[in-house]
């Protein structure tokens, strides 16, 4: 066995290991029928087995939705277990632990194309430490506990694989090679799309690896290339927003939605929240509403984010133009755009922590790009990084461990968010927040 196979197999374990090790606990966690998993997974969908049945899921939308890859594989768990949540939570935590890896391969090949194979052990350092925070970080516990956002897990499953091929393509010379992987994109692209709508940005994706690949953009080919993908993903924003118009929400119904300038503002607002819980991830929640109803006035407080991100980005634009900076920063925007509220959606949260599921790479990577770069050409502050950076990571495992527990049943979810919401000064008997959630849980019951 070759050093880089050993390198390889050691990051494989490891990261398996960790996966394992935080989000074991969930094996032994119950549906949350106060929570969506009443309807989203425990339907009729997935208890029949018929051609009738698999023929409805793939051309019929469910409640405005339309996920049927994800709804397929519900319906084949339940053939062979019924609904046993220890299956469903399984098959959550090894799409989570494949979507880590995804990301370690994927990332350690762009490193190894721009940096060289003399520089393996880096590029083999920064993608596992990379990978060890996509697979650890709080803000992830909500995809991997809850089965209803199963949804996210398979459809970043087949995105990764669909950028592993599109990197494949790239790379090849035999002709034959590159177009089996540029179908195989096409395919996982589709079945990505069958997970969630959000597989909508793969075109601009597979844009940002161009870049990072450092491609010509002048040449024909490398817009030739993307026209099926790009006529896919307008097919597949059409097939989103007529499911959202089947239940009368969505840009195609007579749903009312915030002004365009509230919605900037919500964009720089839950830009602002998410960066700060990547950091800090504490008192997370697992609904954050929106502060007022459509029409109504936007609170004083939300008019800062924007002003403050003008600030930032003025302050620190030397550093914005680092390749690292922005490389890290286009995916995770690119991969957060549809959930920024710009494009108005039907949304009952102005953030969610499953929202950023697969853009975190891109944060994390720039994370661990510097802290790199400090270590090498700073030998006396090396001491200083081990210690912050082991600190912060065991916060991160010690964080999530816990918040695993939150997601058991529907009483222990229910009953943290209350916890929180009486450590805030604002809180009042029935807050904005309570209203919601009883409101939620009411439709939940009335839809089954």
């Amino acid at each position: 066995m070759n050093t880089n196979t050993k390198i390889v197999s050691f990051c494989v374990a490891a990261l398996v290991s960790l996966c394992g090790i935080i989000f074991h606990k969930i094996l032994g966690h119950e549906f949350l029928t106060a929570w969506d998993d009443a309807w989203q997974v425990m339907n009729v969908g997935t208890e029949l087995w018929t051609w009738e049945n698999i023929r409805f899921i793939f051309t019929e939308y469910y409640y405005g939705q339309y996920s049927p890859v994800n709804q397929l594989l519900y319906t084949i768990l339940y053939r062979l277990v019924g609904y046993d949540p220890f299956w469903f939570h399984f098959l959550s935590l090894v799409l989570h632990t494949g979507n880590t890896l995804l990301v370690f391969f994927i990332l350690r090949r762009l490193l190894l194309m721009n940096l060289g194979v003399q520089k393996m052990m880096k590029a083999s350092v920064i993608s596992f430490a990379v990978a060890a925070l996509f697979a650890v970080h709080p803000l992830q516990v909500e995809v991997v506990a809850w089965v209803s956002a199963s949804k996210v897990l398979v459809y970043s499953f087949f995105y990764l694989l669909a950028v592993v091929c599109y990197i494949g393509y790239i790379q090849k010379k035999s002709v034959r090679r590159r177009i089996i992987l540029y179908i195989s994109m096409l395919l996982f692209f589709a079945l990505s799309f069958g997970g969630k709508e959000q597989a909508i940005v793969l075109p601009v994706c597979l844009l940002l690896v161009d870049l990072i690949c450092r491609r010509d953009f002048r040449t024909t080919q490398i817009w030739v290339e993307k026209i099926p993908v790009f006529v896919l993903s307008l097919l597949f924003a059409v097939v989103t927003l007529e499911s959202h118009a089947t239940h009368n929400v969505g840009l195609l119904s007579e749903e009312q939605f915030y002004p365009f300038l509230h919605r900037i503002v919500f964009a720089c607002y839950a830009f602002c929240e998410y960066i700060v819980k990547i950091i800090i991830p504490v008192n997370l929640f697992y609904i954050y509403p929106f502060p007022m109803l459509v029409g109504e006035p936007l609170p004083l407080r939300f008019w800062i984010y924007p002003v403050f991100l003008l600030m930032i980005g003025l302050g620190l634009w030397k550093y914005w133009k680092q390749r690292p900076v922005w490389l890290g920063m286009l995916w995770f925007l690119i991969h957060i755009a549809l959930m920024l509220h710009i494009v108005p959606l039907s949304r009952i949260n102005i953030i969610a922590d499953r929202y950023v599921y697969l853009a975190l790479p891109g944060i994390f990577f720039i994370i661990v790009w510097y802290l790199v770069v400090i270590w090498e050409k700073r030998p006396k502050m090396r001491i200083i990084l081990t210690i912050c950076g082991l600190i912060w990571f065991l916060f991160l495992n010690f964080q999530s461990y816990q918040r695993t527990q939150v997601w058991h049943d529907n009483k222990s979810l229910k009953t943290k968010l209350h916890h929180l919401l009486q450590q805030r000064e604002d809180y009042q008997k029935e807050t904005p927040e309570e209203e919601t959630i009883e409101n939620k849980e009411e439709d939940e019951h009335e839809i089954q």
